[in-house]
């Protein structure tokens, strides 16, 4: 479903729904990001609401794996294991483990839109766990059958 950006804001329109799935680029941004930006800030706001419990979210366990290897990438090898604690133990947020269902659904997501297996990965584990809205950042995905999607660029 597409969304039109700024009828409300992020946190509200997470607020909202029953279960929000949170991507790696999102994960990234929010520990890994550089310096505040309107993104950062939203990315604040709604892993704040994941916290409080006012937000109900989950992310895939591949979200690990993708946000590591940025942070190897940028030469901070002594990083890794604090970002790998804060997103195993961010408070209220479900970690989905893979599964065959969701390598199914990750093959089907992939032939029809494209792109690289985490990302078609990301989108069936929502898919299967049932997610409302697809929260992401930067990535130009603008549509997920049975799921809003929302970047977070697009609040400000």
């Amino acid at each position: 479903m597409a969304d039109a950006p700024n009828h409300a804001g992020l946190e509200e329109r997470l607020t909202r729904a029953a279960l929000v799935h949170v991507d790696a680029r999102v994960f990234a941004l929010h520990l890994i990001g550089r310096g505040p930006t309107k993104q950062t800030r939203q990315t604040d706001l709604a892993f704040s609401g994941i916290a409080s419990g006012s937000i109900r979210a989950q992310t895939s366990s591949l979200t690990l794996y993708q946000i590591l290897v940025e942070v190897y990438r940028q030469g901070r090898p002594a990083s890794a294991r604090d970002v790998a604690r804060n997103v195993r133990l961010y408070p209220r947020l479900d970690i989905v483990e893979a599964s065959a269902e969701i390598a199914v659904q990750a093959a089907e997501v992939r032939a029809r839109l494209g792109g690289r297996p985490e990302r078609a990965l990301q989108i069936a584990t929502a898919l299967v766990a049932g997610a409302e809205v697809y929260l992401t950042s930067g990535s130009g995905l603008r549509r997920i059958a049975g799921m809003h999607v929302l970047n977070v660029e697009d609040f400000g």
